[in-house]
Formats: C-alpha cells, sequence, structure tokens
C-alpha cells in the first residue's frame, strides 16, 4: 500500500470517525434534529454538485430499492443519533458497527450457505454484543442506548442489502444525492412525531450540520469508494472497524469519557468477529 493510499485511509476513517463526537457536542439540538439536518444538507451539496456537472439519472427499476433504501438510511441514523446520547461513545460506535453481522444473516435467510468463517465471525460478534449490553453500567439509559445502537446496525444492514441491487447501475453521485433526500425526509417524518423542532437552533449548531453534511457523509465515505480502485473492498471495509477505536479516543480527549470495562471486553471480541465476516466476501 503506497504512502498516498495510506493517509487518504487515514483521512476516510478520521472523517467517518467524527459524526458521533459531533453529536455528543450538540447537547442541546434533539439527536433526531441533527440526523435530518446531516442528511439534508449532504443531499443538498450533492445535488448542487450534479446542476455544475451533470451526473445522469436514477433508472426506473432502482427506484423502489432506493426509496427502501433510504428510509432504511434514515432509520440507522435516527437511531444510532440517539444511542450517542444515551451510551458511552465507544459502546455506541462498536454496537454501530455491527451491521455486517446482520447482512450475514440476511444474506442466509435468502438462501446463501453460512461458511465455517462466518459461522466464527457471528458467534464472536454476538458473544461480543452480549457482554456489552448485559455487563451493569453507572451511565442512566446505556441499555437503552446500547440497543438503539444495535437496531442501528440492522437498519445499516438493510440499506446495505438494497445498495446492492442499485449500485451496479447507478453513478456514486445519482446515488448518494437520492439516498440521502428519501433519508431526509424519513428523518423528518420521526421529527413531526417527536414534535420536535427542525429549526430554532444558533448558528454554531449550523456550521456543525454542514460539518456532518460534508465531513463524515460525502468526504469520509467518498474517499472510502475512491480507495475501492486501488484495493479490495473487504480491505477498505476492515478500515471501517477502526471507527470505534478512533470514535473512543476521540471521545476521551474532547469529553474525558472513559470507555467501560464491558468496551475492553466485548469490543475486541465484536471487531475482529466482523473482521472474519468481512473477510469472507472475498
Amino acid at each position: 500500500m503506497s504512502f498516498r493510499l495510506f493517509l487518504i485511509l487515514g483521512l476516510a476513517l478520521f472523517s467517518v470517525s467524527t459524526t458521533s463526537i459531533v453529536v455528543r457536542h450538540l447537547v442541546l439540538v434533539p439527536a433526531v434534529v441533527i440526523a435530518f439536518w446531516r442528511m439534508f444538507t449532504a443531499s443538498v451539496m450533492l445535488w448542487s454538485y450534479s446542476a455544475v456537472k451533470p451526473s445522469g439519472k436514477l433508472s426506473p427499476e432502482n427506484r423502489i430499492p432506493i426509496i427502501l433504501a433510504g428510509i432504511f438510511l434514515g432509520s440507522h441514523f435516527a437511531t444510532f443519533f440517539a444511542a450517542v446520547r444515551l451510551t458511552s461513545i465507544a459502546s455506541a460506535t462498536l454496537l454501530g458497527c455491527l451491521a455486517p453481522l446482520f447482512t450475514s444473516v440476511l444474506e442466509w435467510l435468502s438462501g446463501e450457505n453460512l461458511t465455517e468463517k462466518v459461522i466464527t465471525g457471528l458467534s464472536l460478534s454476538l458473544f461480543g454484543t452480549f457482554i456489552l449490553q448485559l455487563s451493569p453500567t453507572s451511565v442512566e439509559g446505556a441499555s437503552t442506548g446500547n440497543l438503539l445502537a444495535i437496531a442501528s446496525s440492522f437498519f445499516m444492514a438493510l440499506t446495505w442489502f438494497q445498495a446492492k441491487k442499485i449500485r451496479k447501475n447507478t453513478n456514486t453521485v445519482v446515488y448518494g444525492r437520492t439516498l440521502f433526500f428519501i433519508s431526509s425526509i424519513t428523518i423528518f417524518l420521526v421529527v413531526l412525531f417527536t414534535k420536535e423542532s427542525i429549526f430554532g437552533f444558533d448558528p454554531e449548531s449550523f456550521f456543525w450540520f454542514l460539518f456532518l453534511g460534508f465531513v463524515p457523509s460525502i468526504l469520509g465515505h467518498n474517499l472510502l469508494n475512491y480507495s475501492i480502485k486501488y484495493i479490495s473492498a473487504t480491505s477498505v471495509s476492515s478500515v471501517v472497524l477502526g471507527e470505534p477505536i478512533i470514535a473512543s479516543i476521540l471521545g476521551y480527549i474532547v469529553f474525558g469519557e472513559k470507555i467501560p470495562h464491558s468496551s475492553w471486553v466485548g469490543g475486541p471480541l465484536i471487531l475482529v468477529g466482523l473482521y472474519y465476516l468481512l473477510n469472507n466476501k472475498n
């Protein structure tokens, strides 16, 4: 791996790892409102880019799948952002990375066979998850936060499951702008249901909304997509497993948040299990 590619992957990993830190920082803004603005600003940025540099259109056969993917992605961010507010950053990001586990289960349910490597990965990840969820904690609402983080992983797996059908013949910008827009509509409906206001925040909060829309959403994920040209998709997916580590370090530096004891035990089990699952995709 070249030094340039190493820097690109490092920047991508750092970019996606900033999400939970910003959500925790914007303590006066409801989590679901932050989720809405992240998706909406990212969508506006990509639609604006398309206006300057046309990127094509979505094919008719992909309309239903991308609507479903957008609903699932919106549900992912709504639950994950709520989880960050209720549990530790370490636990939220670890449990929020379980999408490969659920993807493997969905593939099995759709008729694919489970290899020994997949079974090993599933077992390790599930055991690590049980340790995180069942361990006693002094953080009020941590158990609920952990469950929301697990739910967010499930919704992300459903998003990926639909994305497999779409990405075969869809431009990255077309896919992203549509996906983020439908996701923002989904979260907006949640905002209406919870009777929160999407306005009324200070100018600093809006800056962080723009940050979330660009840095982790567009910059981070586009750099990861760029890297797939030079290394395997499995290797790129494995890089993302570093997010809980980077996010936990940032949480300690910015907020002085200590990593729960259960994360020291369950975390490595989850990450090793997910690594097994991802490497089975070779």
